[in-house]
């Protein structure tokens, strides 16, 4: 989620300039504006999960210094997951076989709403987002602050949030808890080194507690079944360094490389780039890469190897050591306006995306989905129009 006509040598300069901070979307002074935002995701996995995600964004400004905002969004879900357990090819008594709403296993609908007051140095942002679903709760309160300094090349940033939300599973089953909570606390600072680069460091420090695992995985051998059982905390600590490079008037390059430790001993390393390239006045072409690997939390072991009596078993893959690479690419429109347009079509934004994922070979995914790698394609359409 982020944040050119020719000109004369100066021009050109400011034009550089700008693109690095809307780059990182921290250092732009741009007016609150009245704006209305329809979206529209779509995922598939090789697990046999798609989510379907329209959504709409409405923002309107109070005054010139003040803005309130929605955002409404529902998740369409089948998944493999839900519909049996888990496991593509069975069905056992524990979990339902029986889809809940008509053509989908799961329907998720989620509000989000904030106000944010905004000067030429400050930003100031307050939100709550609540989501439901037949077997979770979601709801969370945030605040995001960001002060700019030294004639607005440098900002500092600060976000908090808290999410408290409530499991439900879906079947007759007690938790340890129905609790899952996170705490998160994000500070940055992005300094503009010179008029075509700028560069962002952030702090990020995650706690979560409550039950961690998800109610529907499980492990079963030749002489026992039993469910997912995690530790019921997570500290997490991550540190990102994100660089914008303005090439020329029209290609930029952004990199950005994340280290993530938590106490259930994950390191993990994020390493992704992408440029951009505007092919004329209305068209802009993106593509990315972003790899990812990680190490197996300490409580994790081979399949073969869990007793029924562990005090803690894993069956998800995303806690086992593996690595990821992620490909992608994007097409940002501008229409120019027609005389004969019913609307101003110079005020809107079209933001197209493809990604795909695709793991390396790893032993809990080809036990749950009787694969060696999970594959995945992300896609997402988004029409802004600025009143």
């Amino acid at each position: 989620m982020r944040r050119h006509k020719k000109l004369s040598k100066i021009g050109a300069l400011l034009f550089l300039t700008l693109l690095v901070l809307l780059s990182l979307a921290l250092l732009s002074a741009e007016e609150l504006k009245d704006k209305i935002s329809l979206g529209y995701d779509f995922y598939y996995d090789s697990g046999d999960t798609k989510v379907y995600s329209p959504n709409i964004g409405i923002y309107k400004r109070i005054t010139s210094n003040f803005l309130l905002g929605g955002k409404f969004s529902v998740d369409a879900i089948t998944s493999a997951t839900m519909y049996n357990g888990g496991r593509k090819k069975a069905v056992d008594a524990v979990t339902s076989a029986t889809r809940k709403h008509g053509t989908f296993d799961e329907v998720r609908y989620a509000p989000n709403f904030f106000a944010m007051y905004k000067d030429y140095e400050n930003t100031l942002t307050l939100g709550g987002y609540y989501s439901t679903e037949r077997d979770y709760t979601g709801r969370s309160v945030y605040a995001d602050y960001t002060r700019l300094l030294n004639e607005q090349n440098t900002a500092l940033g600060l976000s908090v949030s808290y999410a408290f939300d409530k499991w439900h599973p879906s079947f007759a089953r007690a938790l340890s808890t129905d609790d899952r909570n996170e705490a998160e606390i994000d500070m940055s600072v992005t300094q503009l080194f010179s008029p075509t680069f700028s560069g962002q460091f952030i702090y990020s420090f995650i706690d979560k507690d409550g039950y961690m695992a998800s109610p529907y995985y499980y492990l079963t051998t030749t002489t026992f079944t039993v469910f997912e059982r995690y530790p019921q905390q997570r500290i997490g600590h991550a540190l990102a360094l994100k660089l914008v490079k303005a090439l020329d008037p029209l290609t930029s390059l952004h990199f950005k490389y994340r280290l993530y430790t938590d106490t259930w001993d994950i390191n993990a390393h994020t390493f992704e780039a992408e440029l951009y390239r505007e092919i004329s006045k209305t068209v802009t072409l993106g593509a990315r890469y972003r790899f990812y690997t990680q190490g197996a939390a300490d409580f994790m072991k081979s399949i073969s190897q869990y007793k029924r009596d562990d005090q803690y078993i894993g069956v998800d893959y995303r806690y086992s050591a593996f690595n990821s690479n992620t490909v992608g690419l994007a097409l940002i429109l501008k229409p120019k306006t027609a005389e004969t347009a019913f609307i101003d079509l110079s005020k809107m934004k079209i933001k197209c995306s493809a990604d795909y994922y695709v793991t390396s070979k790893n032993d809990y995914i080809r036990y749950w989905y009787n694969m060696d790698r999970m594959r995945a394609l992300f896609t997402s359409l988004t029409i802004d129009y600025e009143f």
